[in-house]
């Protein structure tokens, strides 16, 4: 999980790392996050997390409901307070090559940690 100097951008892209593995999981048959993957573009991490579309509550008690993954589920709740950056500026602004650099691999760190935790929920 982070460690406590990693910056904002990289905890961006932890986080969001960790809100598309929500979001996989309330998609069981949709793509799963790839643990190497690289992301491109240079809009904000703020925007990337919320064009996942994901309704916390509503989707992820139905994947509960449904048996699915509920430890998963529950350790990633309690990750997320951990994830976000202290400064706002590394949701809110769009990323630029170094920033966009940092938020790769905090985004690959996170996967990386979770498909140690939960294998089956990454790729």
């Amino acid at each position: 999980m982070p460690e406590q100097n990693e910056s904002g951008h990289r905890l961006a892209g932890r986080l969001y790392a960790t809100m598309r593995v929500l979001k996989s999981l309330t998609e069981p048959s949709g793509p799963k996050p790839v643990g190497d993957e690289e992301l491109e573009g240079q809009d904000s991490p703020c925007k990337r997390i919320r064009a996942l579309e994901l309704d916390l509550f509503k989707d992820l008690v139905a994947t509960v409901q449904n048996g699915r993954h509920a430890k998963a589920v529950g350790e990633l709740f309690r990750a997320i307070p951990a994830l976000v950056p202290k400064q706002r500026v590394a949701l809110e602004k769009n990323l630029g090559k170094q920033p966009l650099a940092e938020f790769n691999a905090g985004y690959r760190a996170q996967l990386a940690d979770l498909k140690e935790a939960f294998p089956e929920l990454v790729e």
